[in-house]
């Protein structure tokens, strides 16, 4: 039969069969696509690079029949798909006129016509193709049915991407709720673990504050330091405690405040005596600047008397030995705000933490190396309360120059002097 018959017979029966399945027209019409794709992706920068690569490919000997600035008519002797086909009457090769439309795209213009004028499936021995650069959208160039299947595959190809991008999604859902249930589980653990220290932590404090009471003024001096310092540090191991209870409840929206008109003056006043323990054990001077004839404040009580304390705290732990801390408030008469503020002459702060140090578990590193004996949450509290007043809370800081922490808190219409 000839070594190339089998291979032409081939060719043939497997044309013939799609277009049987498909009809001779949806079949031109994805043969056509399908061409003009991969024209595309061949990227030539010219006809005779075009050509060569297709002699590679095995499409066809394509020469160049005759070529102007806006057109080219290319003829094959040997065209791959037809070759060896009998006369059907059409032309057939409509994946070579695809091929030849999608890679003279670059060469030609952006928009190429291609008509097969001669095809050697009709018996005339030779394929011949006339590509013409139009000025019209690409989109316009195609016939209705090469246009239906072109839409036809940028549809299979968005739904088979919609199926994986829905997958994706799914399987991220789940990994989330994962999670979420993982911190909603490690949430309850540690709220319950809080709120079952903090019972026997104020039978313990208690105890203390007790024994403090009741010492006359025969006890020794050491026995009422100790108990000083344990009363002190119970205070502060209380602190944190509920700073890290209230935290999450602030964050939750679910702490309701308990708002009362109460006197910036006595608050401040009881903070200060609270830390009094630790200023005079590192001998540090609490200055407090505050006019008695500022206007009551509707606020919760608890709370801010814990944002005062969380400041002083830590005003008094980065100050050095000897230092000194100022304590202010002032009122606001435009702003109908009083803003109260505690300023440090410790180590200060560096500009890059000014807008994290708020943030939950964020510590500054102290520059003398010394571990820094805090949860990270103090400030986080401090902001989350002002805030739920309607007020906010700032700093203003930089490195050996102490630093100043100030927040404000709304004065209501009902508040008097």
């Amino acid at each position: 039969m000839g070594g190339d018959i089998p291979i032409k017979l081939y060719r043939a029966v497997r044309l013939m069969a799609f277009r049987e399945t498909l009809g001779s027209k949806v079949a031109g019409a994805i043969l056509t696509v399908s061409g003009r794709s991969i024209g595309r992706r061949l990227q030539v920068g010219s006809v005779k690079e075009l050509l060569g690569t297709l002699k590679e490919f095995g499409v066809g000997k394509m020469v160049v029949h005759d070529q102007k600035d806006d057109g080219v008519s290319l003829t094959a002797g040997e065209c791959a798909t037809c070759s060896g086909l009998p006369n059907l009457g059409e032309t057939l090769c409509h994946f070579e006129g695809g091929i030849i439309a999608g890679g003279l795209e670059g060469v030609l213009g952006n928009s190429i016509s291609v008509v097969e004028t001669k095809c050697w499936g009709m018996g005339d021995g030779v394929c011949e193709w006339e590509a013409q650069a139009s000025d019209d959208p690409d989109i316009e160039s195609l016939n209705p049915m090469e246009l239906i299947m072109m839409l036809a595959g940028d549809a299979a190809s968005a739904m088979g991407n919609a199926v994986a991008i829905r997958e994706k999604n799914r399987q991220l859902r789940e990994a989330n709720n994962r999670i979420r249930e993982s911190e909603r589980l490690k949430k309850d653990l540690t709220d319950m673990v809080v709120h079952d220290l903090r019972v026997p932590l104020t039978t313990v404090m208690g105890a203390i504050q007790t024994l403090a009471d009741i010492q006359d003024d025969e006890s020794q001096a050491q026995e009422n330091e100790l108990l000083n310092m344990a009363l002190s540090s119970g205070n502060m191991m209380l602190q944190m405690i509920n700073d890290l209870l209230d935290v999450s409840k602030l964050e939750e929206r679910t702490l309701r405040l308990c708002k009362q008109p109460h006197s910036i003056h006595a608050l401040t006043d009881e903070a200060v005596s609270q830390m009094q323990i630790l200023a005079r054990k590192k001998k540090q001077n609490v200055i407090v600047t505050i006019d008695r004839q500022l206007p009551l404040v509707y606020l919760d009580k608890e709370r801010i008397l814990r944002v005062l304390v969380n400041l002083l705290a830590n005003a008094l732990r980065h100050t050095p030995t000897g230092g000194r801390i100022a304590l202010s408030a002032t009122f606001e008469p435009l702003s109908n705000m009083v803003t109260v503020c505690v300023e440090d002459s410790g180590e200060g702060i560096s500009k890059e933490y000014h807008s994290k140090i708020f943030d939950k578990f964020v510590q500054v590193e102290p520059q003398t190396g010394r571990r820094n004996m805090s949860t990270g949450l103090g400030l986080t509290f401090c902001k989350l309360v002002t805030e739920a007043h309607g007020g906010r809370i700032w700093v203003e800081s930089k490195p050996g120059c102490g630093s100043k922490f100030s927040f404000t808190l709304p004065v209501t219409a009902r508040s008097t002097p």
